[in-house]
């Protein structure tokens, strides 16, 4: 009901006495955009720090694993393995060996390691994704596509024709040395048809580098090791930063093994597409034989990764 006034007309309250003003409005808007841009890097970072947490326990368990396998054959695994025990093209590689420590007996009985990672028998397997092999901080495509090399069933029938074929990526490689990771020679733990027992690390089992973490922008990494006779180019780079800068071509033993050799400084744009690195902010997760695991900083030097990654080198840095 309204109210009279002085002159006796009926007054009605005003609509919208107690709403904000255009000005009012436009401040708390402008309020409330700059608490969300003070929070949203803190959220970043508590989200990214969760992500690199969880990286570090994934290479652990998969240490752990290799450790087991250790314990229970008295050696590493190999880094991968040229032939089978049939004596036919394998490639198989460290991760598949360790599959039953992982629960993925299953997997691993499937698999038919008597036959190469080529043969059709196993190409169910080829993009069977992994989580146990994956950084939550790396955008990956969940497989790699290759042109595989012909390569016959067996030495009487003629060549295959060349095909493509997908593999499931993954973003950890055993660190085999400071030499090339085709090498049956090199001086790391897991490396071309190794055998290499935890009396041989005399370095130290907790100063010698297992695994590492490879960024899918530097390098390409699949979890069954390495492809026969296949040839890989480094990645295109998603994020604008320089990547390999001769285009050199590796050996299919850089998808499952790394190397210090050429490597810089751990953040480096133009290190070799078969080292290590990361997506995390300045740095990568490795993990060391005796099971722990380190996050070393983008501006760590190769040298000392260098020394770190020999078993037998009697280099006189300590791993942090």
């Amino acid at each position: 009901m309204g109210a009279l006034g002085k002159s006796g007309i009926m007054r009605h309250p005003r609509r919208g006495e107690n709403a904000f003003t255009l000005v009012e409005l436009l401040i708390v808007v402008a309020v409330i955009a700059v608490l969300i841009g003070l929070l949203l890097p803190a959220v970043q970072k508590v989200r990214e720090t969760a992500s690199r947490t969880k990286c570090q326990c994934s290479l652990g368990n998969l240490a752990l694993a290799a450790i087991h396998h250790e314990q229970t054959f008295g050696r590493f695994p190999s880094g991968y393995q040229t032939l089978s025990s049939g004596g036919n093209p394998s490639g198989w590689g460290w991760s598949v060996a360790v599959l039953p420590y992982l629960e993925q007996t299953n997997l691993a009985r499937n698999i038919d390691l008597g036959k190469s990672i080529l043969d059709e028998a196993n190409a169910p397997y080829r993009e069977r994704r992994l989580p146990h092999f994956i950084c939550p901080s790396d955008p990956a495509p969940e497989s790699h596509e290759f042109e595989l090399p012909a390569s016959p069933a067996n030495a009487d029938e003629p060549s295959a024709t060349p095909h493509l074929a997908k593999f499931a990526s993954s973003q950890y490689v055993a660190v085999s040395g400071t030499f090339s990771t085709d090498g049956p020679d090199n001086n790391g733990i897991m490396f071309r048809d190794s055998r290499v027992t935890a009396g041989e690390v005399t370095d130290g089992l907790s100063q010698t580098l297992l695994l590492a973490e490879r960024s899918s922008n530097q390098g390409l990494g699949i979890w069954h090791g390495a492809v026969p006779g296949l040839q890989v180019r480094p990645p295109a780079r998603r994020d604008g930063m320089p990547g390999e800068v001769n285009q050199a071509v590796f050996p299919s033993s850089c998808l499952v093994l790394g190397t210090t050799r050429g490597m810089g400084a751990l953040d480096s744009g133009a290190k070799p597409a078969d080292t290590f690195g990361s997506f995390h902010q300045s740095g990568a997760n490795m993990v060391f034989a005796d099971g722990h695991a380190v996050f070393f900083p983008g501006f760590q030097a190769g040298e000392l990764l260098s020394a770190l990654a020999t078993r037998s080198g009697g280099e006189a840095f300590s791993a942090p």
